[in-house]
């Protein structure tokens, strides 16, 4: 017994080709069970899309079915030949779900009265062409859409809706997220209080009031919020005004004077040799919190740039051999800088593996949380922190080279530490000597020496 085959790329419109093939006793299996299961019968039973079952028969043409977004589709192969039909469906099992369903809705089933796998393959990539330039210009109408509402009116909009405006303006500024997050905090506060009001329609009194309100939020601690914090929220306020052409208004809100600030602030102290000896020597949980904290305080590096080191950033100067930190991104243009590696941790950081805790690279809360906890479980100073390992840090780098004759001591600690040095200094410094070399500031780091007792 012989069964016909079609030849490869005969058409069977245009008059088929074909070949008799041996009859063997696997083809007859094969033959008889796609003729037993491809019979007539009801799409609607609870198997319709288990393979192979999503191909059968009605009327002797093919069809395809499948289950997508709880929706039967049902698709016409638009052939009469099982070989045929079975290469359609391997083709259509490998487009996704989404795919699948943007196919089935548009104008794309014309794509299935093709003959041959090759006129369906391409009938498939140009109909994924049509739909990835229906989706750019649906890109491009939103985002035509977000640019021309970026400056709305100043009565049409919330504080809430504001938000969404300003963190997109500082995004396409090139922003950091987590710098863009510093905001959040007064825009959470704003819509709080003045909820769907209309931006516009607010007046200086109104903020006047506002400014008041925020003096009896409490805070960390459960304090009342600082002047100076309350200073900070109001300066964001300004700026948020100003994205929308409330400048006139802006300028009329008034901060706390200088003179309010300094009464309220509580002088901060650094940690002192004993407790810093308790910080160095403590026996922590985690053994790498150590590690944290010891390159903290002999580098001054924030806890943010110290989270997001990786061993990439960990670098080896040429001319000097000297390692150092390369901060590649920062809040500010200073911050990003050369950071020689203390003679004291060299061995240490050389030891470790970066970043020091992976799971937490782009977590800033969890992160601050988890060192701040391991940093109080060594001390715990209620005014004192993270930071003022910073601060310690400063400390002694300015007093260890108190001594320096080198007339840019001042400008290569800045560099260590990333403090702006003046735009003046920066167009010699930066611009024309194109900064300090690893080497200067080596010089200064080593000097360093904590007394722990």
């Amino acid at each position: 017994m012989t069964v016909n085959h079609l030849v490869t790329g005969s058409n069977p419109v245009s008059g088929a080709t074909f070949q008799n093939t041996p009859q063997t006793p696997i083809n007859t299996t094969l033959k008889k069970s796609l003729d037993t299961e491809f019979t007539n019968y009801d799409t609607i039973q609870k198997k319709y899309d288990t393979i192979p079952l999503r191909l059968y028969k009605v009327d002797k043409t093919f069809y395809y079915r499948r289950r997508i977004k709880q929706k039967l589709f049902r698709i016409s192969l638009k052939t009469k030949n099982i070989k045929v039909a079975l290469e359609r469906r391997k083709i259509l099992d490998l487009i996704d779900g989404e795919e699948m369903f943007q196919i089935d809705t548009g104008d794309f089933k014309l794509m299935f009265e093709y003959d041959t796998e090759e006129e369906l393959r391409t009938a498939l990539e140009t109909a994924k062409e049509m739909q990835i330039q229906a989706q750019l210009q649906r890109f491009k109408e939103v985002k035509e859409h977000v640019e021309s509402s970026a400056t709305i009116e100043r009565g049409t909009i919330s504080f809430e809706q504001l938000r969404d405006k300003y963190f997109l303006k500082k995004k396409r500024e090139g922003l950091s997220p987590e710098s863009i997050a510093e905001y959040l905090p007064t825009f959470k506060k704003l819509i709080a209080y003045f909820k769907d009001r209309n931006v516009g329609e607010l007046v200086l009194e109104d903020y006047e009031v506002f400014k008041e309100h925020l003096s009896t939020v409490v805070g960390r601690g459960g304090k009342p919020l600082s002047k100076k914090t309350v200073n900070k929220h109001l300066i964001y306020l300004k700026n948020f005004l100003k994205l929308i052409k409330l400048e006139e208004v802006a300028s009329e809100i008034s901060l706390y004077r200088k003179s309010v600030v300094k009464k309220e602030e509580v002088k901060k102290e650094n940690y002192t040799e004993e407790e810093l000896n308790k910080i160095l020597n403590h026996e922590y949980k985690n053994s790498i919190m150590q590690s944290i904290i010891k390159i903290a305080l002999y580098t001054g590096m924030r806890q943010g740039e110290i989270r997001r080191i990786s061993q990439e950033d960990i670098k080896k100067d040429e001319k000097s051999e000297a390692y150092y930190f390369d901060i590649p991104e920062a809040k500010s243009e200073a911050g990003i800088r050369e950071i020689p590696v203390h003679k004291d941790i060299e061995a240490l950081v050389l030891s470790l593996s970066f970043p020091l805790l992976p799971d937490l690279v782009a977590n800033k809360n969890a992160f601050g949380k988890k060192v701040r906890y391991a940093l109080y479980t060594a001390v715990n100073e209620p005014n004192k922190n993270f930071h003022t390992l910073r601060a310690n840090f400063i400390d002694r780098i300015v007093e260890d080279n108190f001594d320096s004759t080198n007339p840019f001591a001042l400008n290569i600690i800045q560099s260590i530490v990333g403090h702006d040095e003046g735009d003046r200094i920066n167009l010699t410094l930066k611009v024309y000597k194109k900064g300090f070399r690893v080497k200067d500031k080596k010089i200064f780091m080593d000097k360093v020496a904590f007394k722990p007792l």
